[in-house]
């Protein structure tokens, strides 16, 4: 495609050398340059940007997109074409690039702070019972017919997403769920997205690194809901939104479209008629638009019971019949580290989640007290290079919901991990918790400090009875840790069951 026909009414200031250089791929990460491509340098640091345009044009690109007036190192042959919002830019061409994908596939988009990865597995789930098959954009990666084709930004950037549902049209997938992170909707890498549905889970703490305030965080939230699902050439579009949640019912006041609610009071579109839930899963009888449907579901806990009214709501409001409903709710068995059951010693439950936020870590404790008989052990750290206001937080809901929290360190990245564990104390202690030196006689007062995370793990395993649930939070389907610059192989689950091994071992 010739460059002026790509970019020809969209917005950007202007394009200095040859328009009608042919545009053979888009790019915006120079190693993946090619010959013939438009690169987009998002750098904001001048060094860096200079950096990249010299890479992608050392290994072919003909045409570079630069915002303001640095062109860097672009060579006087190479076309430049200036934009004060090149992600922006980019969203739009990579449209048209690969031809508009999601105006013909049946893209669903979920957001929410906890609850979208199980979503999406459920939403595949569900519309592949009614034999649709669809794929996944998320935390975990990108998924066509179950090969996974990108792993890295739980929202890609809007490159990535046109590819990735350019290809599921090839493959012949018609239904997409992807996660919608409120920073993926920030930078715009939404905005040029036609979603035929989107759901609202839920909002608590998180990303306030990023926004701020949780008022900024909830408008980019609103915003996919209140600018960028309308403006979607879908004509039936439709906004699926948790309706017993304070924000959820802000979108559904700000929503003048198709909505449907989803929760637990009884006079939202979707709701419980009656359910019970334990460590092997969940039985329910839902009402969703009017229609009954009965729940199987191996997922544990409250949240999942959410989690499945909102795939449900979904699904039922695009056209999926009943029995497809239940039948994807019975064989999807989850996201990968979320609630995720490992085996451990004989009569102690070890449960591996992805909670490394305050709601979600108090959601998760909440859902294990209702369904452990015994004590609750959780293992538990914070991220470094992130909200550090969160920390103490996190502390104070452990120290309120589990018997023995231990103390470990999570991705600490460029901070000291024992620096990080420290401020997790502080909110340990205004709840009136002691640490204890070691493990022996702990009682509820106290908490235990294990810097090693697999040590830690360890000792959550070691110290636990029969009837006690030790809770793993924080990484989830994570299978590294991020100690300064290094990347080392760590997976909570591999950990949890070489360790249940070792114990096993000692004990014959």
């Amino acid at each position: 495609m010739k460059l002026a026909r790509l970019l020809a009414g969209l917005d950007y200031e202007g394009i200095e050398g040859d328009a009608e250089v042919e545009v053979s791929g888009l790019s915006y990460d120079s190693r993946k340059s090619g010959p013939g491509h438009l690169f987009f340098s998002l750098a904001r640091a001048p060094e860096r940007n200079r950096a990249n345009i010299e890479d992608a044009l050392s290994r072919g690109a003909r045409a570079v997109v630069v915002r303001g007036g640095d062109a860097g190192a672009a060579r006087p042959a190479v076309t430049i074409v200036r934009s004060e919002r090149p992600r922006l830019l980019m969203g739009a061409a990579a449209a048209r690039f690969f031809g508009s994908p999601s105006e013909r596939i049946d893209l669903i988009g979920v957001t929410g702070t906890s609850g979208k990865t199980t979503s999406t597995y459920l939403l595949q789930s569900m519309f592949e019972a009614a034999g649709r098959p669809t794929g996944i954009i998320g935390t975990i990666g990108t998924f066509i017919r179950g090969r996974k084709v990108y792993s890295g930004l739980t929202t890609p950037e809007s490159l990535d997403i046109e590819a990735s549902l350019r290809e599921m049209e090839r493959e012949g997938v018609r239904v997409a769920a992807a996660e919608v992170s409120s920073i993926g909707i920030a930078e715009g890498r939404a905005d040029h997205l036609n979603f035929r549905a989107c759901l609202f889970t839920n909002l608590g703490r998180d990303h306030l690194d990023y926004h701020g305030t949780i008022e900024n965080y909830f408008a980019a939230k609103l915003r996919l809901f209140a600018e960028i699902l309308p403006r979607s050439r879908r004509s039936d579009a439709v906004a699926i939104v948790r309706g017993d949640d304070p924000y959820g019912q802000r979108i559904l006041n700000a929503v003048s479209g198709r909505k449907v609610s989803f929760g637990f009071e009884a006079g939202l579109d979707a709701h419980p008629i009656e359910y019970a839930a334990s460590l092997s899963g969940i039985h329910a009888i839902i009402s969703v638009l009017g229609r009954k449907i009965t729940i199987d579901s191996s997922l544990v806990g409250e949240p999942n019971l959410l989690n499945i009214l909102g795939a449900s709501a979904v699904s039922v409001a695009l056209g999926i019949e009943p029995e497809a409903v239940e039948e994807g709710a019975r064989r999807c068995p989850g996201a990968p580290g979320r609630m995720e059951a490992i085996a451990a010693r004989p009569g102690v439950n070890a449960l591996v989640d992805y909670a490394h936020k305050p709601d979600a870590l108090e959601a998760v404790l909440r859902t294990v007290r209702k369904l452990t008989p015994g004590r609750i052990i959780c293992v538990f750290g914070c991220g470094g290079d992130r909200d550090r206001g969160k920390r103490p937080i996190m502390g104070g809901i452990a120290a309120r919901l589990a018997d023995v929290p231990i103390v470990t360190s999570d991705n600490p990245r460029s901070e000291d991990p024992i620096a990080i564990i420290r401020e997790i104390e502080d909110g340990l202690a205004e709840e009136g918790r002691s640490r204890a030196m070691d493990a022996s006689g702990v009682g509820p007062r106290y908490y235990l400090v294990q810097p090693d995370r697999r040590a830690a793990i360890r000792l959550g395993l070691e110290i636990a009875s029969a009837g006690d649930t030790v809770l793993i939070a924080g990484k989830g389907h994570e299978d590294y840790q991020l100690l300064g610059s290094q990347v080392i192989h760590f997976d909570d689950r591999e950990v949890v069951r070489e360790i249940a091994a070792e114990l096993s071992g000692a004990k014959h």
